[in-house]
């Protein structure tokens, strides 16, 4: 699925332009929705790699933690801050590099930036 989401990125950005800056191009791919990233800081069970309802799933547990922030609310618009409060612990190598491979997609994406030689700095 990332595949061909990839090529149809690169086919809309136009083959020519895609081949003269692919080096400086990284497509960070969520299957089937970004929240699935955010599985890993919630669950330690097999949860954590799920790829389909996972914003329900980070907030039931975000609920069952009797935390007040959700990712949605009742009329299911999206809270960006809680976005970014959950989404902030990555912000930690260690826990990032900790945490990543535990999800399939968000592993492609940091295989895909070490590939690169990419250095993400340690806190």
């Amino acid at each position: 699925m990332i595949e061909k989401v990839v090529a149809k990125f690169i086919d809309l950005i136009g083959k020519a332009i895609y081949e003269k800056h692919q080096d400086k191009i990284i497509f960070a791919i969520s299957v089937h929705s970004i929240e699935c990233w955010l599985l890993p800081l919630c669950y330690s069970d097999k949860r954590k790699a799920k790829i389909v309802n996972c914003i329900n799933t980070v907030d039931e547990k975000l609920k069952k933690s009797g935390m007040k922030i959700r990712l949605q609310n009742k009329k299911g618009e999206k809270n960006v801050e809680s976005y970014r409060e959950i989404s902030e612990k990555y912000c930690k190598h260690k826990t990032l590099i900790k945490l990543y491979i535990e999800n399939p997609s968000l592993k492609i994406f940091i295989a895909e930036v070490e590939k690169r030689n990419i250095v993400i700095d340690e806190d």
